[in-house]
C-alpha cells in the first residue's frame, strides 16, 4: 500500500506549489510518516529513478532493503537507525536493484523531525542517481592508481639503470685517471683520456635524462643559496678547456667588472647548465674561438640578472631544432633534429634549468655563421653587489676553492671497505692505500658485521680497530642501511661514509638516518673522497680532545 498525503488537509496553494515542485526536480522524494509501520510514501520521481511507473511497486521499508545491494544493505540500514536514534542526519551513498535487475548508484539523505521530547516521529528525505559520476570516480581513481604505479615502476627502473651504470662506470673512470696519471707513454695517456672522456659522456647523458624525468614529474628540488659565481665559471673553464683543446678550438672568458662576487642562486645547477651548453658548442665547433662572456643584465633593475653569452666562430649551429627544443618542445617532435647522442637531452635540460633560476633562453645566428647562446638568470636581492675593480686574474684567483692538498691522507688511517664490486674494490684499495691509508676489506655488509662482532668477543675495542668505515649500500646477505644499523648498535663511534651508486631522491636522507656521517656517490670523485675523510678525522680528533 502507498501512503499519500491527504490533500483535503493543506490549502489548494500549497499542494499546487508542492506537485509543481515535484515534477521539476530531478530528484525522488520520499516521506517515512509512521516510524511505527513499514509503509512509506513515495513521489513519481523516485519510481521513475528506479525505472518504474508511479506506484508500480510497493513503497516501503521492506521494498527498499530488499532493493539494496547486498554490500550496501548493512551499513545503510544502520545509518537508517542510527539517524533516528541519534540527532545525526541521514546521508549515505548505496546501490539499488533497478527494474531489469541491474543496480545503479543512489545517494539519500534525509532530515528526521522530532517531537518536543527529542523522540523521533517522521524522516523525510531524497534520492538522487549519482551513477555516472560514481562511474567516473572510479574510473579517475584508476587511471590516477595507474599513473602512480607507472611512475613507481619508472622510479624503480631509474634507479636500477642508475646503480648498474654508475658501479661499472666508478671502475671505467677511475682507472682511466690512474692510467693517464701514471703513464708516461702519450698513446697511452691519449688512450686513456678517450676512455675517461667518453665515460664521462655516458654519465652526463645519463643524469641528464634523470634530471629531465624529474622537472617532468614536479619532483625537481631547487634550493637557493649565496654562492660565488666567479667559482663557478672558473670550473666551468677548467672542464671545458679539457673538451676544447684536443680539437684545437681556443676559449676565451670575459668577465665584466661589475659583476657581483656573489649571488642568490643554485651553484650545482649554474655549472649544469654552462658545462651542458659549452659542451654542445664545442661539438658542432671544428676551429676558431669559442668565447664565454658574462655581464650584468641591462634590463632595469639591472642588479637582479646575470647574462651569459657563448658565441662560436667558423660555423653556427643548426639553429631551428634547437630554437624549438628552447621553445619547449618534446624531444620526441623533433622528428628533424639531427643531432647524435645526447646533445637534445643536454639543450632540453639546460633550458629547464634556466627557468628554474628565474631566466630565459635565446639561441641566434650573426651574419659570419656563427652562433650565439645567451641566457639569463636571477641573482636576488640580498647578495652582495658591489663592484670589484680587479683583474680577472686577479678575481679568479681571489675567488678559487681552496685547492689544499687532497691527495693525501692527513694522518694514519685503518679503514675498512665494504664493497662487493671487484673492480671497485680494485680501485678504492689502491686510491687509500697511495693516500697512505691501511685498507681492510669486507665483501659485504654481513662480513662488516662479523669481522666487528670477532673484535666486541675479544674484548677488543672496535673504536680502537678502524678509525673510518666506507660502506657501500646494495650488497648481497646485508646491504648498507642495514649493516650501518648493526655497526652503530654494536657501540662503533667513528665515521662511516656511505659510498654508493644510489643516488636518486631520498637516498643521502636514507643513508643519514641508517647512521651514516657522510655520502659519496659513484663514480667516484677520489679528490673529494680524500678531502671528506680527512674532514671527518679532523672532527673526530677535535671531539676526543674535548673529551679529555
Amino acid at each position: 500500500m502507498s501512503y499519500t498525503f491527504d490533500r483535503a488537509t493543506q490549502p489548494d496553494a500549497v499542494q499546487q506549489h508542492f506537485d509543481l515542485f515535484l515534477q521539476h526536480t530531478t530528484e525522488g522524494v520520499w516521506d517515512w510518516v509512521d516510524l511505527d509501520a513499514q509503509e512509506q510514501w513515495w513521489s513519481p520521481r523516485f519510481y521513475e529513478l528506479l525505472g518504474y511507473c508511479d506506484q508500480e511497486i510497493e513503497s516501503s521499508l521492506d521494498t527498499f532493503e530488499r532493493l539494496l545491494h547486498s554490500e550496501d544493505a548493512v551499513q545503510t540500514m544502520l545509518g537508517l537507525r542510527s539517524a533516528l536514534e541519534n540527532t545525526s542526519r541521514f546521508e549515505h551513498n548505496f546501490r539499488l536493484r533497478v527494474k531489469g535487475g541491474l543496480y545503479r548508484w543512489f545517494r539519500g539523505q534525509a532530515q528526521v523531525l522530532r517531537d518536543s521530547s527529542g523522540q523521533a516521529v517522521r524522516l523525510t528525505g531524497s534520492l538522487s542517481d549519482i551513477h555516472e559520476r560514481i562511474l567516473l570516480q572510479t574510473e579517475l581513481e584508476g587511471t590516477r592508481l595507474q599513473a602512480f604505479r607507472a611512475r613507481e615502476l619508472q622510479q624503480s627502473f631509474l634507479a636500477m639503470m642508475s646503480h648498474e651504470i654508475r658501479t661499472p662506470l666508478s671502475a671505467i673512470l677511475g682507472f682511466a685517471e690512474i692510467l693517464s696519471d701514471s703513464s708516461e707513454d702519450e698513446e697511452t695517456i691519449s688512450a686513456a683520456n678517450t676512455i675517461h672522456t667518453n665515460g664521462q659522456y655516458l654519465l652526463d647523458t645519463f643524469n641528464d635524462f634523470v634530471d629531465l624525468s624529474r622537472i617532468e614529474e614536479g619532483r625537481f628540488d631547487l634550493k637557493l643559496q649565496d654562492c660565488c659565481p666567479l667559482t663557478v665559471i672558473e670550473n666551468v673553464k677548467s672542464v671545458a678547456l679539457r673538451k676544447a683543446d684536443p680539437k684545437g678550438l681556443a676559449l676565451n672568458v670575459d668577465l665584466d667588472h661589475s659583476l657581483p662576487t656573489s649571488i642568490q642562486s643554485n651553484p650545482i645547477r649554474l655549472r649544469q647548465i654552462l658545462l651542458n651548453l659549452m659542451g654542445v658548442v664545442i661539438n658542432y665547433t671544428h676551429e676558431g674561438t669559442i668565447n664565454l662572456s658574462v655581464r650584468k643584465s641591462d634590463a632595469v633593475p639591472s642588479d637582479q640578472q646575470m647574462v651569459f653569452t657563448i658565441r662560436n666562430s667558423g660555423n653556427g649551429l643548426n639553429i631551428e631544432p634547437i630554437n624549438q627544443i628552447f621553445a619547449g618542445r618534446q624531444l620526441a617532435d623533433l622528428t628533424s633534429l639531427t643531432y647524435p647522442g645526447g646533445v637534445g637531452l643536454s639543450l632540453s635540460l639546460a633550458r629547464h634549468l634556466v627557468r628554474l633560476l628565474g631566466g630565459e633562453i635565446t639561441l641566434q645566428h650573426e651574419t659570419n655563421s656563427a652562433s650565439i647562446v645567451e641566457f639569463t638568470i636571477n641573482t636576488g636581492t640580498s647578495c652582495d653587489i658591489k663592484p670589484q675593480q680587479l683583474s680577472l686574474s686577479q678575481r679568479i684567483r681571489e675567488h678559487k676553492t681552496s685547492r689544499s692538498s687532497f691527495g693525501m691522507l692527513r694522518q694514519p688511517c685503518r679503514i675498512l671497505l665494504v664493497e662487493d664490486g671487484i673492480y671497485n674494490q680494485r680501485l678504492i684499495q689502491y686510491l687509500l692505500t697511495k693516500a697512505g691509508g691501511s685498507v681492510t676489506l669486507a665483501e659485504n655488509g654481513q662480513q662488516a658485521v662479523d669481522q666487528l662482532g670477532a673484535a666486541l668477543q675479544s674484548k677488543t675495542d672496535i673504536n680502537e680497530q678502524f678509525d673510518l668505515i666506507l660502506m657501500d649500500i646494495q650488497m648481497p646477505l646485508l646491504d648498507g642501511y642495514s649493516a650501518t644499523e648493526l655497526i652503530r648498535e654494536m657501540g662503533f663511534n667513528n665515521p662511516i661514509i656511505a659510498l654508493t651508486a644510489n643516488v636518486m631522491p631520498g637516498d643521502r636522507e636514507k643513508c643519514l638516518q641508517a647512521g651514516c656521517n657522510e655520502y659519496l656517490s659513484k663514480p667516484l670523485d677520489r679528490k673529494r673522497l680524500i678531502q671528506t675523510i680527512n674532514n671527518l678525522l679532523k672532527s673526530r680528533r677535535k671531539r676526543i680532545l674535548q673529551l679529555k
